[in-house]
């Protein structure tokens, strides 16, 4: 077998997309230094932490964190690549890195399933694939936790949250969800997985749909957060 993917990564030879380096075979699609230089986060071993704050009055909230922040160019182009440039399998790469860093400090402890913010059907059609579905699978492949694709839908399809000021972002996503399976969820522990967190604000227009089928304890986690900048745990002030 090893032979085999010697000649396929010599005929068919794999680049890293933030970079452009050559991937060796362990790399999966992108590069070990890359992955390094995302500017990690760390917030899950802050109590109460920026990111969990979003969430405080909205959702019957456990834990909330994001990988690394919004604010390098590797960071863009990860996103840009898992997003828009139809290439989701970054997204999940990084994912799978991020649940490996993630599980060691019992983040995923309790959790019943993951469930990723549903595409409207018309982007969903548009875009080919909802690139939250893949950061869940990367997130499931380690920590093997169930995906829940169907409890929820999205039944509007609302104007990009990109440009929008915070006011406009929590009246942008009003109404926007639909609980249609609440026995998949009822008694859960949820992941709510997003591509980026800002304000949060779809993620709590997701959840408050999904603690309506009762008993539902609800964390987040994405990729980036693009939301104001603190300081990690390496100094603990924010």
């Amino acid at each position: 077998m090893n032979i085999l993917n010697d000649i396929a990564d010599f005929l068919f030879p794999r680049y890293c997309p933030i970079c452009g380096k050559r991937l060796s075979e362990d790399e999966k699609n992108i590069c070990f230094l890359c992955l390094s230089d995302l500017p990690r986060i760390n917030a899950h071993s802050i109590e109460g932490n920026p990111i969990e704050k979003l969430y405080w009055t909205h959702l019957p909230i456990e834990r909330a964190t994001s990988f690394f922040f919004y604010d390098s160019i590797e960071s863009r182009e990860v996103i840009y690549h898992t997003k828009y440039f139809k290439d989701p399998k970054v997204g999940e790469a990084v994912a799978r890195a991020m649940a490996e860093e993630l599980i060691t400090t019992q983040f995923f402890d309790g959790m019943d399933l993951i469930v990723p913010i549903p595409l409207h059907p018309r982007r969903l059609r548009k875009r080919g694939y909802n690139q939250c579905d893949y950061i869940a699978k990367g997130i499931s492949e380690v920590t093997g936790l169930p995906i829940e694709k169907d409890a929820v839908r999205r039944i509007v399809d609302n104007s990009s949250q990109t440009h929008l000021l915070s006011t406009e972002r929590k009246e942008n996503v009003i109404g926007i969800f639909q609980l249609v399976h609440p026995e998949k969820v009822h008694g859960k522990h949820i992941l709510l997985v997003d591509d980026v967190i800002t304000t949060g604000a779809t993620s709590i227009s997701c959840g408050q749909e999904l603690v309506k089928a009762g008993d539902v304890k609800i964390s987040v986690v994405s990729m980036a957060y693009a939301g104001k900048k603190f300081l990690n745990d390496e100094n603990r002030q924010y």
